[in-house]
């Protein structure tokens, strides 16, 4: 065994530990492996590089590396920066977000392209559409018939149907005796037809007192001057206000088209029918009810009211005030 080596004070031990510090192939390695080949004295360099490894392992505290100052922040701050694989940041990290966000706007700039590329064609507006709105706009100046029920029914109208008929402040429905499930009808229809190449508006000014489940009252355009002799009801097809208790409904064809309530606090009613060749308007108190096609081809038209009566007392407060028809010039 040497003697013992002091590895604190001898420079050439001092420079064979740093070159163990440093590992082999570094400056300090290849600086103490030619000090020992120059050396005069006869080195056992085998013993001195043990010995000196030994009192590297043993902790001696010579020339030991310590912490300078900034050097715990930085670790941690480096610790942080490279968390274990198995741990997972709270939230979306940074760049998957922003990869989500890109993926997004490419996403809507092609969806903007396709929109814009794509051949379309314009929407194509419902059957008649501007047709009705037309027809409900034109302004119709010339009366072509006037008729009040004050002192009877005018020459203007013929009466129909087996429901008896009264003049007492305009047109009525008087008493009837109708069977259960049954109903019986009465009215007045113009003896003079109207054109189907031209158009016209109707009037009907209706006072309803109280509205009845028992007594319909009843405004219609006809392609038909035909009439059944109980219930007025023509063979033809007809266009239909009515009010059946408190509900007025429209009626084309025999199919209720559209229905609502009576006006409220309105006593008298202003029910409005415009007609062309192949269109229709109703009107209520000037709250449009239903319009559309009227189904009537050529034939002349013809209009009417009439009251409905079924089985059950009635008190005969539903009343016609007037009718006027107008034409445009």
């Amino acid at each position: 065994m040497s003697q013992q080596l002091d590895i604190e004070n001898d420079p050439f031990l001092v420079l064979l530990t740093d070159a163990l510090r440093a590992g082999p192939g570094s400056p300090q390695w290849h600086e103490a492996v030619a000090k020992l080949k120059t050396s005069a004295e006869p080195v056992d360099e085998y013993q001195l590089l043990i010995e000196a490894r030994q009192a590297l392992e043993s902790g001696k505290d010579y020339r030991s590396v310590r912490a300078g100052p900034g050097f715990t922040r930085k670790l941690l701050n480096d610790i942080e920066r490279q968390k274990p694989s198995g741990v997972r940041a709270r939230g979306i990290p940074v760049a998957s977000l922003t990869a989500l966000l890109a993926g997004a706007v490419i996403v809507i700039v092609a969806a903007i392209l396709v929109f814009e590329l794509y051949p379309r064609t314009n929407p194509t507006p419902s059957p008649g559409a501007k047709g009705i709105e037309d027809l409900a706009s034109t302004y119709f100046p010339d009366t072509v018939l006037s008729s009040t029920f004050e002192m009877g029914i005018p020459s203007a109208w013929r009466t129909l149907g087996g429901l008896p008929l009264e003049c007492r402040d305009g047109l009525r429905a008087a008493a009837a005796d109708v069977q259960p499930g049954n109903y019986v009808g009465g009215g007045v229809v113009s003896i003079d037809s109207f054109s189907a190449d031209q158009p016209f508006s109707a009037l009907v000014t209706i006072r309803i007192g109280k509205p009845e489940e028992t007594l319909i009252p009843q405004v219609f355009v006809t392609n038909s001057s035909d009439f059944s002799s109980d219930r007025a009801v023509s063979s033809g097809i007809e266009l239909v206000w009515q009010l059946k208790g408190g509900q007025q409904q429209a009626v084309s064809g025999g199919d209720i088209k559209s229905h609502a309530s009576l006006p409220a606090h309105s006593p008298t009613l202003s029910v409005r029918l415009v007609v062309n060749h192949d269109l229709a308007v109703m009107e209520c108190n000037g709250h449009r009810l239903w319009a559309g096609p009227n189904a009537f081809g050529d034939k002349p038209r013809y209009l009417g009211v009439r009251f409905l009566r079924t089985a059950g007392t009635a008190s005969g407060q539903i009343t016609v005030q007037s009718i006027r028809v107008q034409k445009p010039s």
